[in-house]
């Protein structure tokens, strides 16, 4: 067996499409061989040294998430390890993100997985009464958002470029908007938020990852709603073992397809 799978919230039942595989919880102990194993799939583990020096002959980190913030693939790329994302629950968040919208104009910050499957039912369930969408691409830093939209949405990632990027500034010349994010708790500025409500510039705020600086002060207000990272279970769907040993099956084979982090024949450190 050469399989890890760690983290087991999401795993119930995935004996049956991996079934030669070790299972670890988050809590556990390891109870398998270091040296046999070479793809790892996680949740909520981070993935740095300690892990990288662990498993001399691991070849693929496979994240079960959409985002890979928890990974560092900087260091993935010296050890020659490859990165792959299962980007698994896009329907179930974007069904969150659209109940959470408010009659009128939206603006779409990100254009991934999520994102895009969110412009499908905009389009089914607002654009025939007339509403508008835009998106906005992750990287952009300065945007003029007003009172042409209702609704602003994040689907960015966690990076460099998007790290406080849901502040003040950027919300600023509205009055009244319903703000709803489905990303990282570091891409929002908490403190800015709470002004924001303050000046009563955010009418509503529905966010699915929300960080401990203000948490309580922010739900006080009766603004917030924040659903503690549940989104994806918004459908109540099954988590797809299938597609999991399939992308697993594809790095024991080498034929990984659209991976994150691609793997190269020779290390370098």
């Amino acid at each position: 067996m050469n399989i890890l799978l760690r983290d087991k919230s999401d795993l119930k039942g995935v004996e049956e499409f991996i079934p030669n595989a070790y299972i670890q919880g988050a809590m556990e102990k390891s109870n398998h061989p270091v040296n046999d194993i070479k793809v790892i799939s996680t949740k909520f583990t981070k993935v740095g040294k300690t892990i990288l020096d662990r498993y001399p002959n691991l070849e693929w980190i496979v994240h079960r998430g959409h985002g890979t913030d928890s990974v560092n693939k900087e260091l993935c790329l010296r050890y020659n390890v490859g990165v792959v994302a299962t980007n698994p629950n896009t329907e179930g968040c974007a069904h969150w993100i659209n109940d959470k919208l408010v009659d009128g104009n939206t603006i779409i910050f990100g254009n991934g997985s999520i994102s895009k499957r969110l412009q499908e039912l905009i389009e089914t369930y607002y654009s025939v009464k007339g509403f508008e969408y835009s998106v906005v691409n992750s990287s952009v830093k300065v945007i003029n958002i007003n009172n042409h939209y209702k609704n602003v949405v994040s689907c960015v990632p966690l990076n460099d470029e998007t790290e406080d990027m849901f502040n003040y500034e950027l919300f600023k010349n509205v009055n009244d908007m319903n703000f709803v994010t489905i990303s990282r708790a570091k891409t929002h500025n908490n403190k800015d938020l709470l002004k924001l409500i303050a000046e009563k510039k955010l009418k509503s705020i529905f966010i699915d990852t929300l960080g401990t600086e203000l948490r309580d002060e922010l739900i006080n207000t009766g603004k917030v709603t924040y659903t503690k990272h549940m989104s994806w279970d918004f459908l109540g769907h099954k988590n797809d073992h299938k597609k999991l040993s399939e992308i697993i099956q594809s790095c024991i084979d080498g034929e990984v397809e659209n991976p994150v982090l691609e793997r190269r024949e020779n290390k370098w450190f």
